[in-house]
């Protein structure tokens, strides 16, 4: 729930805990879901990163880079949850339900894919003709 108390300022902990529960399902999906699936799929040689930054990310830095650039874009989803919630329009919540639903469809089906490639060999993407 998008608090009223607009001074708070972004590193209060009651902010974080409601974003924390706000944005559960991006963490559970786009975070831990991805980044375990992708880690099990590249560590026994299933698959590679699709992804060509990340892909460069990883080559450099390690494959545990992976979640380290996954902490900063839910950096990124916390500041944009801090930055509606202070709005005053009307629309403000609906902007945070759209966005925190798009990026945890989005983790849903990168999940789907890793599990597809770790399964059954093919991503979801192929599949569907899409690569």
């Amino acid at each position: 729930m998008l608090s009223k108390n607009v001074n708070k300022g972004l590193f209060n902990t009651e902010a974080i805990y409601e974003f924390l529960y706000e944005a559960r399902f991006i963490i559970l999906l786009y975070i831990v879901g991805d980044f375990l699936t992708t880690f099990h799929a590249l560590s026994n040689g299933y698959g590679f990163e699709e992804n060509g930054i990340l892909s460069g990310i990883m080559a450099a830095h390690g494959l545990w880079s992976l979640l380290v650039v996954k902490m900063l874009i839910l950096l990124v989803v916390y500041w944009n949850y801090c930055s509606i919630r202070a709005s005053v329009h009307s629309y403000a919540r609906k902007l945070w339900d759209l966005s925190r639903t798009g990026v945890g469809i989005f983790g849903l089906v990168l999940v789907v894919n890793n599990l597809m490639v770790i399964t059954v060999r093919s991503s979801l993407f192929e599949c569907l003709g899409l690569f």
